[in-house]
């Protein structure tokens, strides 16, 4: 899971009216988040689905799915999934967008969100269209056009192309939040997502101004509380990495294999982050006589 994903979500919830009509480019003026289980053992997590309803009275089920690092598999194949299995559980008919933000650099640069499967004359069997979104290609400008608060934190995923102007833009539309409770949220949110660090140090400068005319200490405790859940991330990434090092360490002692094995077994576990399977994986490399028998237990215990 990317360490965007969380306070994306939690952005996405909250001000879902917000991100809808930006990326539908219509006003929506009611959204309930929809009841939809779509997750099965071999399919990875859907991120978030919506019944929402238009300015203009339509409906629709909104479908969104954020995407940090690389996709395994590869997304085009994980939205086929998906639609198909949304367009079997709702009444037809029916309307279905379907987003997915990209919000780390490069990745996804080569989605089009246009896919088919083919019959023999070239007609199509099937096919499928989403909309992938870009956010590191987009400039950050024309969201904060828009003037929505709750949409500002995306920018920090975006490009910045006047910081000198728009950042202290960034921190005023925060502030017209008039709810305290939501105003920090969208600043914690902010620091969160904001990937330059020069910008993130003028930001915290712009933040921590502002702190003085406003008076209120909350800026100490959202720093300390970012740094505090940073170094928690930071040490549980580093024990998760130190379990996978482990098992490598077991089996390249223990077992004949080749380089070209190694890498894939180590590829195999980069995509495994519970410690609790990780552990049965290193017991498995512990006991296993083979390469083989390690082979079988990482596909047993695996997707």
């Amino acid at each position: 899971m990317s360490e965007t994903d969380q306070p994306l979500k939690i952005l996405a919830r909250q001000y879902i009216c917000d991100v809808a009509s930006w990326l539908l480019g219509q006003k929506v003026v009611a959204a309930e988040e929809a009841n939809v289980e779509l997750t099965i053992e071999t399919s990875p997590r859907v991120d978030l689905i919506f019944h929402l309803k238009l300015a203009d009275g339509r409906l629709c089920l909104f479908h969104l799915e954020f995407q940090g690092r690389r996709s395994r598999p590869a997304m085009s194949r994980r939205q086929l999934n998906h639609l198909s299995r949304l367009a079997l559980r709702q009444n037809w008919p029916m309307v279905l967008e379907s987003f997915v933000l990209y919000v780390e650099k490069y990745t996804g640069s080569r989605d089009k969100g246009h896919y088919q499967i083919e019959r023999l004359d070239g007609s199509p069997a099937l096919g499928w269209n989403y909309t992938p979104v870009h956010l590191w290609r987009e400039p950050a400008e024309p969201l904060l056009a828009l003037d929505r608060p709750g949409l500002i934190p995306l920018m920090g995923r975006m490009q910045i192309q006047r910081p000198e102007t728009t950042l202290p833009a960034m921190v005023k539309q925060i502030q017209s939040e008039v709810d305290e409770t939501k105003r920090q949220g969208l600043f914690s949110s902010l620091l969160a997502l904001m990937d330059d660090e020069e910008c993130l140090a003028m930001l915290e400068r712009l933040i921590e101004a502002d702190e003085l005319i406003l008076d209120t200490p909350f800026l100490r405790r959202l720093r300390k509380q970012a740094r505090t859940e940073g170094l928690s991330t930071g040490l549980q990434q580093g024990q998760i990495q130190a379990h996978r090092d482990d098992i490598l360490q077991a089996i390249e002692v223990r077992l004949d294999l080749s380089l070209r094995a190694y890498r894939e077994i180590e590829r195999r576990l980069a995509q495994v982050s519970d410690v609790a399977l990780l552990r049965q994986l290193f017991t498995a490399a512990l006991q296993a006589k083979s390469l083989d028998a390690f082979t079988v237990a990482l596909s047993d215990l695996t997707p």
